[in-house]
Order: structure tokens, then sequence, then C-alpha cells
């Protein structure tokens, strides 16, 4: 997609903006654009919409006809969401605004549909086959990304652990800013052919030139022309990792400074990822801190980890955040003692090594969404899907007994009088027991809608699944999706810190409507009442129609293990 936009005007020689001929056969990595938009347009002169008109879906492919049109002071803020996932994000993003323009893009399919089924505009494509010079980007002036975690993952293979690898790819990202425009030096000279490098020193051999020594008219301070395209820069970026979902991380670089580079009012900055990245790859988030503030010349950029369940979620998702500001601190921004934040971080690190991480970004700044509020109600997993406070859940079906103990050995199971583990997809066969039931034997599974309540997903989100085969249900596939989307909570929280309303009210009335915080909500159900088993028709993930099989399946006979004492954790 880089070459189409191109104009034939750029087949002469490359100038700047003051005429000027580039020396060396540089060119700038810029759109080369005829500069044709929607108010050139005759169709949507007469009165056309822009999505009826032709010309201005063209031009905008694949995003929003209405983007032909320059954006001005009193339209909704447009935005662009990477790797947009099923739309967390975006449905905590609308609790604080629902009057935005953003576009989301995802490259699962069904993750994808999900979040064009919930009202978003969605590009399904990989991220890293669009250029974010596209002149109907123009408008944009928020930027968010939630860059896949695999490689960072504790459950996954840890490539984005390797510190060779890491090592050069932050160096390859401290390079966006020169890369894309920003770089400022002491002497532009350098690009006609000297007498100065850019740093304004002389170059070698050119001692003798009428202004080594003085300032001549091409000489002079400034920034760097782009020497880069997106595409380049990715291709570098993943020729150093073994994995390229590690080199992703370069897009919450690359996007941003592109957006800037083609004249997007650009306020804000983002970005959900793996509590990994800080604490076992803090160089990467180092990089990126450092570009933005350094490099890119904004006001503020903090990183910290947030737990989706001190925001009001019934489960626990700890991920790293970042939030930067271009021109002044965002809500809720925070100074605080940056030392004890990194002796807090690293303290695996400190107490293997006896010292920090070498590369690490500054933690001396940190959004703070509560300001001195109370914190929003602790949800149980009981409370949150109405079952006894008293009941377990078993995550890994039924364990072997400890003959020792007398206890089931392996884990998998906890009490739901508690805020629960982070959901991961497994969680689509957990099952429900009363405390009185062995490890293993529940009969009451969870349905999806409500394995996506307790990630902070509203339990009418149109989960979508695209069947690759005849009679594929996808149920594996739509619980990974719960378990990699952003939680609604934090998505609240953080973006009302560059954005929209103040979080807490919107986000409190949700959390109760969502859990159904109300005074008859706790009220503990016995397992063989009526309301017991209307539940458990709800919750099977199956969708039970024969009410006989259901209660087959709840009372069928079973022989009972010996009794085993109830405040164990399996």
């Amino acid at each position: 997609m880089a070459d189409t936009y191109v104009s034939t005007k750029s087949a002469g020689a490359a100038t700047d903006e003051e005429g000027r001929p580039y020396a060396n056969g540089f060119r700038p990595a810029t759109y080369d654009w005829d500069g044709w938009t929607c108010a050139d347009c005759t169709v949507c002169g007469a009165g056309t919409e822009c999505a009826d008109c032709e010309a201005c879906t063209a031009f905008a492919f694949p995003y929003p006809p209405h983007w032909a049109k320059d954006w001005e002071e009193g339209m909704p803020e447009r935005g662009v969401e990477g790797f947009g996932g099923p739309g967390g994000m975006s449905t905590g993003r609308g609790l604080v605004d629902d009057g935005g323009d953003w576009v989301l893009i995802e490259l699962n399919r069904d993750a994808a549909a999900t979040a064009r089924a919930a009202g978003h505009w969605v590009v399904e494509a990989d991220i890293r086959s669009l250029d974010p010079r596209h002149p109907a980007l123009r408008g944009t002036r928020r930027f968010h990304g939630s860059p896949p975690c695999q490689t960072l993952s504790d459950a996954g293979k840890r490539a984005g652990w390797n510190a060779k690898e890491i090592s050069e790819l932050q160096s390859i990202m401290w390079q966006a800013s020169e890369a894309f425009g920003f770089l400022e030096v002491d002497d532009l000279c350098s690009l006609y052919g000297g007498p100065h490098h850019y740093f304004g020193d002389v170059i070698d051999g050119m001692e003798d030139h009428p202004d080594a020594h003085g300032f001549g008219e091409l000489c002079g301070s400034g920034h760097l022309p782009p020497c880069m395209t997106p595409a380049a820069f990715r291709e570098r970026a993943a020729s150093v990792v073994s994995d390229e979902r590690t080199a992703l991380m370069a897009e919450m670089l690359i996007w941003p400074m592109c957006l800037v580079q083609i004249g997007a009012p650009l306020v804000s900055i983002t970005m959900e990822q793996s509590a990994n990245l800080l604490k076992q790859t803090p160089a990467l988030a180092e990089a990126i801190q450092s570009e933005i503030v350094e490099g890119f010349g904004w006001a503020w950029c903090s990183w910290q980890i947030a737990d989706a369940a001190d925001y009001g979620a019934a489960t626990h998702r700890e991920r790293a955040w970042m939030v930067a500001t271009r021109y002044d601190k965002p809500r809720y921004a925070e100074e605080i003692d940056g030392e004890a934040a990194a002796r807090g971080m690293w303290a695996h690190v400190l107490k293997k090594t006896g010292r920090l991480p070498y590369w690490t970004p500054e933690l001396g700044r940190c959004i703070e969404p509560y300001q001195g509020r109370p914190a929003l109600p602790t949800v149980t997993v009981a409370a949150a899907l109405n079952l006894s406070e008293d009941w377990w859940a078993d995550t890994r079906g039924k364990r072997k007994v400890n003959p020792a103990t007398g206890k089931a050995m392996g884990g998998g199971s906890f009490r739901l009088n508690t805020v629960g583990q982070c959901v991961t997809a497994p969680w689509y066969g957990v099952r429900f027991r009363p405390a009185d039931v062995p490890q293993g034997e529940g009969t009451i599974t969870i349905s999806l809608p409500d394995l996506g309540a307790l990630v902070g997903f509203p339990r009418d989100h149109p989960w979508t699944y695209i069947p690759p085969r005849a009679g594929a249900k996808g149920t594996r596939n739509i619980a990974q999706m719960i378990a990699d989307g952003v939680s609604v909570f934090n998505g609240a929280a953080f973006s009302a810190a560059v954005q929209g309303a103040d979080w807490y009210e919107p986000t409190a009335a949700y959390q109760a409507k969502l859990y159904r915080l109300g005074a008859d909500s706790r009220t503990a159900i016995e397992p063989t009442s009526p309301a017991r088993l209307r539940r458990a028709e709800q919750m099977s993930l199956f969708g039970e129609t024969d009410d006989k099989q259901l209660l087959r399946k709840l009372f069928a006979p079973r022989t009972l293990a010996a009794p085993v004492s109830t405040d164990r954790v399996a």
C-alpha cells in the first residue's frame, strides 16, 4: 500500500519546502499527494454525503468516506486504534466519550467481526500493511494501541524476553525520531554536501570550504527531514527478532510520528500491553518513552502497571499502561517517587543481580484516576455471577488427591468469594460447584456472556465467530478473544486521562449494572431451588434446549469421595 498515493510529480529531483535540492539522491518519506480532498469534490458539493460518493469513498478507503473531508474544530475527534481486538478499549472509551470518530485496525477476523457488530468502524488488516501517511488520516487527534502480548506473556515461549533481541530492537526504535523527521540538529547543510555534519562539526576534508567556520546560506539548525518509509522501518525492526510479533511494538512510534509528519493534530497516545513489558523487557518501554519525550518533544509520557480489579472488574488483569500527551499534563497526572517505584517494579531483578535494569523508563509520573475518591466496590466472582459465596470454581477439571494431605493436587480451583484470577482461554470449560461437592465434579458451566462480564464486557456484547467449516462452534476462539481483550474498566479510566468526561461516575454506574449490585443481587440461592435451576440453564455454555436433559446432568447419580475440607485451594 506504500505506493498507492505516489504522484508522478515526484519523478524529478526532490526539494525541501524552500525549493533547495537534496544531496546524494535523498528523498523525504512523506506521501507525495496532489492535495485532493472532499472540498474539491463536485459530487459532494451538490449535497451528496461522502458515504454515497464514489470519489470520497475511494480516496478515504479503507477509512470512513467522510474522512475525505478535512477535520475542523467542532467535529467529533478522530482516533485510530491499532490492534483493536473485539472492542474492549472502545467500549471503555465509550463510557467517557461516546462522541468520538474512531477507526479500529484488527487482523483477527472474529475479533474484527465482533467489534464491527458492536458498531465500530473496523479495518480488517495486518497493521503493517497500512501506511499511516494516508492523506485521509490527516485529521487524527488520538492514537491507541494494544500490541499482541504473546511473546511477552508468562504462558508463551517468552521470545520477547531475549535480552540480545530486545537490545537490538531498542536501538532501532531509538532511531524513530530521525527516521520520521523529528530529530533536531545544529546544521542541516549536511543534506546538501556539507561542509558540516548535522551536529555542526566540520566534515573531514572540508576544512577549507568557505562556510566551514561560518554560516552559509545552506546552513542552519532545524529538524532532519524523514529518511525512511514505514515499510522500511518495519522491515528493519523485524529483522532483529525471532518472533515478528515482538517487532509490532515499533508501531507505537511509527503511527504517531507518521501521523504528525503529515500534519495530523495528534494530541495523545495511549497504550496497553502485558505487564511483562515493564517487568521483563523495560528497555522497549524506555525506547518508546525516550522517543516520545526527547525525540518527539511531547510534554508527558508515563508508564505504570494497573489491575482491572482495582477499577471495578470481577477478575484480575494486570497490564502495562502508557499515557502520552503532546502539550499539557493529562487528567489524573501525578508526580511520584520514581526511585521507589523502580525498586518495587524491578524488585525481582534487584534481588537477583543487586542492581536495577540498566535501561528502564522513568516511573516518576503516573495516572491516578481515583484522585482520592473511594475505590469502586470490590466484586467477587460469586457476586458477578449471582452464585453463592461458598461455592468453588474448577478451571482444570478433576485433580488427583495427595494421599498425605487429602487435598487435590495441582491447583486450578478457587473459592468464589474473592476476585477471580485473570481470565484465560481455558476458562470456557470452568465448572462451578457447592462446597460439599468434590473437586472436579461440578456440573454448572459458564456462558460466554458471563465469561466476558468477568473481564468487564457487557453481557450483550456481540461475540462473533465465523466458522471455517460446518458445525464449528468457536467456543474456544471466543474465549480467547475475551482473554485477550482490554478490560472495559481500565479502558474507561485511561481513556478519560486524555479525553471525554471523568471516568468515576459513569464507570460506577456501568459496574453496578453489569454485576447487578443492587440490594438483592448478592442473595445466596440454594443449589436445588427453582432459581438455581433457572440460573444453571442460563449459564450453560452450549445452551441446552431440553430441560429434562439439563436436570439429568445436574442430578445424575455419582459416587462421592471422602469429605474434603472446604477451606482448601485445590
